[in-house]
């Protein structure tokens, strides 16, 4: 490890640390002996309390940044003195309360935290809530502050709590030359204080005192500030009479040496002060004096293995994030690693950063293209939870919602009033649903709005799961008579909207979809603008229902997807069930003439013609008078079967046509981040049905195609210009490291081998 620069000097550093302060204290104490343990030791005293002092300035400084910072944050919409302390809820409850709890949480100096507003005359406690003045002295001295000439200042404090030190800090909002409304009082934690300053004095046999530049005592570090030991008055009365410095001083026959320093408040000079017994701050030196000699050789070497076993102790995870960025690179020993990986997160960072504008870019598409399959149930492999993470991952808050659904449907648009004509049906849509949008938007509804392209606009609707069913309808209905009116009006088009039932299962969504749209077809034709419940349409009867629905809709659902062997077995299942709860063969025939009609409809809804596929034959008698299972064979042969040979041949056609389009989405974005997930949703599919069609399209897969295509504009980039391998990787969509690796997987060869090669 000795090469690399950052252990030598990670090394050097230790050694040099952990050896030239003993090095040096032994020769001090050996040749300088103890003639002056005493005066060194008042001097030590007095840096030790100088260097308390700034830290203690410090911890104070911090605080008063944190709360100068805080009064600019603790801004309302309103000025303080308009603010309605008993109706303005939002900015009591989210504002003020909760800047109030962060900024106690800010320091644990700070004890409690109140907001005094003077028009009000109330004070709001962060944990007492809102409280009125009892007296009016209280009051004005509470009005004093906010009347004081400064910002922020120090000043006695004026409440009673026991557990807060004598002195705040308090700011006055706003600051400058506005009118103050309301003042930020701070009262600092006494104990935290106490033992702030406590840590000053040693072994608990001395003294320490934080006191105002008028002598007032602000803390007496471990002991109560109402009592005072012989020590503390002594120490009081020495840092009156005497300049900053270090003295001697005697009590009842033992010395002291005492100390003390100031440090610069708001408007304030306070002073901090210690005593401790000489006796107690020369022993140690007087002890190492007669075991430096014996220790010094042994501590010199401990020394130096301690830092050699802590070098390489900590450039171990150093080491280790280096090689981790070098993976495939040509190693620089000479370089500093912490430099070297730097300079690799700047430019993974700036990778993350594209891929995340890139994300946003095409966000909107792939909510939009997510949420059309899932409404017409082509995501039913998808089981509840796996819906909820990706709505979750698109953006959608779907925990604990209840979910309504509408559907608008344009129509007339050749009446002579009408805006549009045939042929305008996209348009009609696209602008519909726009105005679907605004409309849902400016209600401040959690709503999405689909676009079916056929004058058909969905709309999604989620409400907290608390709402009453009740406050649901009425907001659905007057949203529903809203839009009504607006669309026509704006288009001039007549408007049937159909206000659908709720759930609370996203999986459920598809049927519901598919039940307000089949609800459309009972608008009335003559209506400009109609509005149906399906609450009112179609009541809920108490009678019991002989008909296996959950089997129905997996067959509708296979027959959407063309799954030959789950239709064909779900039918049977279907026809078993029926006949199991039904105890007479009119209702078994009843049932499956039902679920021929469905079948029917659902055919018609793909964009075939059920009539076209039985040869014109009409089935409805026929069926009626067969037996059960003769019904389902027929049903079969003579509907199903013609169907799913067309709808394979028709879906080999567009299988041909998504492929093409995914292999232009290849060609046009190769140098980007771009996976099979991302093309299924960028062209309206699932990623299963695209990785099948790509392989049996294309003869391969799809990872394996979008690498050699990298890998051949790699090897043009290589051979035709000049660049570095490592813009070339970013070219062609690879880091760096990973993109050595893959094209010496592909090609035999590292990128700079093949460069050499077709140069020669």
């Amino acid at each position: 490890m000795w090469k690399h620069k950052h252990y030598r000097n990670t090394f050097l550093i230790a050694a040099i640390s952990a050896c030239l302060p003993a090095a040096i204290i032994g020769l001090f104490v050996y040749f300088i002996g103890t003639a002056n343990i005493e005066a060194e030791a008042k001097r030590t005293h007095q840096n030790q309390v100088s260097f308390a002092t700034e830290r203690i300035d410090s911890n104070l400084a911090h605080l008063e940044t944190v709360i100068a910072q805080w009064s600019f944050n603790l801004n309302l919409s309103n000025t303080y003195g308009n603010l309605d302390v008993e109706r303005d809820f939002y900015n009591i409850q989210q504002v003020i309360y909760r800047s109030l709890t962060w900024i106690k949480a800010s320091d644990p100096l700070i004890d409690e935290v109140s907001l005094y507003l003077d028009k009000q005359e109330v004070l709001i406690k962060e944990n007492k809530g809102i409280q009125k003045f009892t007296s009016m002295d209280s009051l004005q001295d509470y009005r004093a502050l906010v009347s004081y000439q400064r910002d922020i200042y120090w000043t006695d404090t004026i409440t009673r709590n026991p557990n807060a030190a004598p002195y705040m800090l308090v700011v006055r909002l706003p600051g400058g030359l506005a009118t103050t409304e309301a003042a930020l009082i701070i009262e600092i934690n006494a104990k935290q204080l106490n033992r702030l300053i406590g840590e000053l004095e040693p072994g608990g046999e001395g003294s320490t005192i934080l006191m105002q530049q008028d002598g007032r005592t602000i803390s007496l570090g471990l002991n109560p500030i109402s009592q005072p030991t012989e020590l503390d008055l002594l120490v009081a009365r020495v840092i009156g009479e005497n300049e900053q410095g270090s003295y001697v001083e005697t009590l009842k026959g033992q010395s002291y040496s005492i100390s003390y320093a100031t440090m610069k408040r708001i408007g304030h000079i306070w002073k901090v002060a210690t005593a401790a017994p000489l006796a107690q701050l020369t022993q140690p030196v007087e002890l190492l004096s007669r075991l430096v000699i014996y220790s010094g050789c042994f501590g010199l070497l401990l020394a130096l293995f301690l830092s050699w076993f802590a070098s390489r102790q900590s450039y171990r995870p150093i080491r280790k994030l280096a090689l981790l960025f070098r993976s495939g690179k040509q190693s620089s020993e000479g370089t500093d690693e912490l430099d070297f990986i730097a300079s690799e997160w700047k430019h993974i960072s700036r990778e993350s950063q594209m891929m995340q504008e890139r994300l946003d870019t095409q966000l909107p598409t792939l909510k939009e293209s997510f949420l059309l399959q899932l409404v017409q149930g082509h995501l039913y492999f998808l089981n509840e939870k796996e819906i909820v993470d990706r709505m979750e991952q698109y953006g959608w808050d779907v925990q604990d919602t209840i979910h309504s659904v509408m559907m608008i449907q344009m129509h007339g648009l050749s009446h002579h009033e009408g805006k549009f004509s045939p042929g305008d049906e996209q348009l009609v849509t696209f602008a519909a649903s726009n105005i679907v949008g605004e409309a849902a938007n400016g209600r401040a509804m959690a709503c999405s709005v689909i676009n079916f392209q056929d004058l058909t606009v969905g709309l999604l609707i989620h409400f907290a799961v608390d709402m009453s069913e009740a406050d649901i309808k009425a907001t659905l209905y007057h949203l529903a008579d809203e839009l009504a009116s607006m669309l026509y009006n704006l288009l001039k088009v007549h408007i049937t909207i159909c206000v659908g039932k709720s759930t609370r299962s996203l999986s459920n969504l598809s049927d519901l979809f598919d039940d307000t749209r089949k609800a459309l077809k009972y608008k009335k034709l003559d209506e400009q603008q109609q509005i149906l419940y399906m609450d009112e349409m179609m009541p809920e009867g108490s009678h019991a229902i002989n008909y296996p629905f959950e089997t129905e809709k997996e067959i509708i659902q296979a027959l959407r997807m063309g799954s030959d062997t789950e239709l064909y077995q779900s039918l049977d299942h279907f026809l078993a069930a029926l006949q199991q709860q039904s105890d007479k063969e009119i209702q078994v025939r009843q049932g499956l003439l039902q679920l021929f009609g469905n079948i029917q409809n659902t055919i018609m809804l793909s964009g075939f013609n059920p009539l076209h596929l039985d040869e014109g034959e009409t089935l409805w008698e026929k069926l009626f008078h067969m037996d059960p299972k003769t019904t389902i064979q027929t049903i079969k042969d003579k509907l199903i079967a013609p169907y799913l040979q067309e709808m394979h041949q028709t879906q080999d056609i567009q299988l041909k046509q998504l492929v093409e389009k995914v292999l232009h989405t290849i060609h046009e974005t190769y140098m980007k981040d771009i996976s099979l997930e991302y093309c299924a949703d960028l062209h309206g599919t699932y990623p299963k049905k695209l990785s099948v069609g790509f392989k049996q399209v294309t003869g391969t897969t799809f990872i394996d195609y979008l690498t050699q295509f990298r890998m051949d504009k790699a090897k043009q980039l290589l051979i035709e210009t000049d660049e570095k391998i490592n813009d070339i990787a970013s070219q062609v969509g690879y880091q760096a490291a990973y993109f050595n690796r893959t094209f010496k997987k592909h090609e035999g060869i590292t990128p700079g081998q093949y460069r050499e090669r077709q140069s020669k």
